[in-house]
């Protein structure tokens, strides 16, 4: 086998290139592999496996053949799937015995899970709960910051930390994100509340009511609502909320806009100080845009 290092590179890292006009020859070849022999990955990030999509897939696979072999590697000689969980299940659901394969070579446990989190990331298999579950296992095991995993990724990193700030939601409403009873928009805006039970309070009127994402915006900041020590000296308008919401939409956090006489303020809410850096990674890439 050719030695590739993959990572950082998506998808055409996984599945060989083809070279100019010629789209028959693969750089590496395809091979036929048992499919008793496959060992499937044991940093699969993807725990979620919709029955019916399977059926639908392998109902494909049995009209048309599979279209995009699995990827494979070996480890101590068994041949251990880095790519194409769900095209194998498919293929054991039809009882098939071969199932077509690209072999890789990789450098250890941190690279296959990287390229199946690079998989099913870029094919959008993972709900948004496995995917910051991804994040963390490779930041946590491998001591990975979260720069260096958007990069390998090819993700922004203000992506990969809003991402990580989902798994802070009480367990009842990573459950409603997973089954899709709520969006992820809804969920950003649900982590505003200033506690557990508030995020709760303000998750089950959302599933109530049916809220919007704007709504829930709302909502979160009526929960989150003091009294200012100084009061404001203007009242707070429709247009006004429109554009706090803009700079919520825009940041992915709390903003509270404080009018006086003449100008105001804006108050701009953080968790922590990544939370601060992924603020200042927006501010600064809309300030060169401007430019």
């Amino acid at each position: 086998m050719v030695k590739s290092k993959a990572l950082g590179r998506g998808l055409e890292a996984l599945i060989p290139a083809f070279g100019g006009e010629n789209r028959t020859a693969p750089e590496a070849p395809v091979n036929l592999v048992p499919v008793d022999s496959i060992r499937t990955n044991p940093y699969q990030p993807r725990s979620e496996f919709s029955e019916e999509e399977l059926r639908e897939l392998a109902q494909s696979i049995k009209e048309k053949g599979l279209i995009s072999p699995v990827t494979l590697t070996e480890i101590n000689g068994q041949h251990v799937l880095i790519a194409g969980e769900r095209r194998l299940r498919a293929c054991k659901m039809l009882g098939l015995e071969q199932i077509p394969a690209y072999f890789r070579e990789i450098e250890g446990d941190e690279e296959l899970m990287e390229l199946a989190l690079i998989e099913n990331v870029q094919r959008e298999n993972l709900n948004p709960i496995e995917e910051a579950v991804a994040y963390r296992a490779l930041i946590e095991r491998y001591g990975l910051s979260q720069e260096t995993v958007a990069d390998r990724i090819g993700k922004k990193r203000s992506t990969v930390t809003n991402s990580l700030r989902l798994l802070k939601l009480p367990p009842e409403i990573r459950e409603s994100l997973i089954s899709e009873e709520i969006s992820a928009g809804h969920a950003r805006a649900i982590l505003g509340a200033p506690n557990e039970p508030a995020m709760l309070r303000v998750w089950q009127q959302v599933v109530q009511k049916g809220l919007s994402v704007r709504e829930t915006e709302l909502l979160t900041r009526k929960s989150t609502e003091k009294k200012p020590i100084f009061p404001e000296k203007a009242p707070r308008d429709a247009s006004l909320l429109k554009i706090e919401s803009a700079f919520q939409q825009a940041l992915g956090t709390k903003v509270r806009i404080r009018p006086r006489d003449k100008g105001g303020s804006i108050e701009i809410e953080y968790y922590n100080a990544d939370d601060m850096e992924r603020l200042l990674e927006i501010i600064e890439t809309g300030s060169r845009e401007v430019k």
